[in-house]
Parts: structure tokens; C-alpha cells; sequence
């Protein structure tokens, strides 16, 4: 499942970011790409929230800056 939620991620993020999915790799961090930056950050939550029917509280928004980060959250949440 865990690649099924990477790839999804990839369209989000391509989404967001106006950027090919192949620009975001497992390893992607906050700040690496150019648009992820804090408004992005924003953008990319609320995303995130839509794409995976998940919430993502404000405690966590700052936490999840990585893919990495990110997948983890999701899989917690979607168990």
C-alpha cells in the first residue's frame, strides 16, 4: 500500500506544485522544491486532506515536512 500512497502523493504534489511527478522522490524534503514553501506547505495540506480523506490537524501540519513524514501520517491514518 505503501506504493499506491507514494504515487498518489506524486500527483498531489504535481498538482500543487505544478511539477512533473517524477520531481518528487521518497526522499523530498520541505524547501527542495521550489513552490514548497510555507504557502505551499498550506496548499499542500489542504490537498493532502482532499486527496486521502484525511484530517491533518495544526499540531501535525508542521511536522509533516518530507515525503517521508508525509507517508507515514497517511499510513497511520489510513492503518
Amino acid at each position: 500500500m505503501q506504493d499506491a500512497h507514494f504515487t498518489k502523493l506524486q500527483s498531489v504534489f504535481a498538482d500543487v506544485f505544478k511539477l512533473g511527478p517524477e520531481e518528487v522522490t521518497p526522499e523530498t524534503q520541505f524547501g527542495e522544491l521550489p513552490a514548497w514553501d510555507s504557502m505551499g506547505h498550506m496548499d499542500l495540506m489542504v490537498a493532502l486532506e482532499t486527496a486521502f480523506g484525511i484530517e491533518i490537524t495544526a499540531e501535525t501540519i508542521s511536522a509533516l515536512i518530507s515525503v517521508p513524514a508525509i507517508l507515514e501520517h497517511i499510513q497511520s491514518k489510513h492503518g
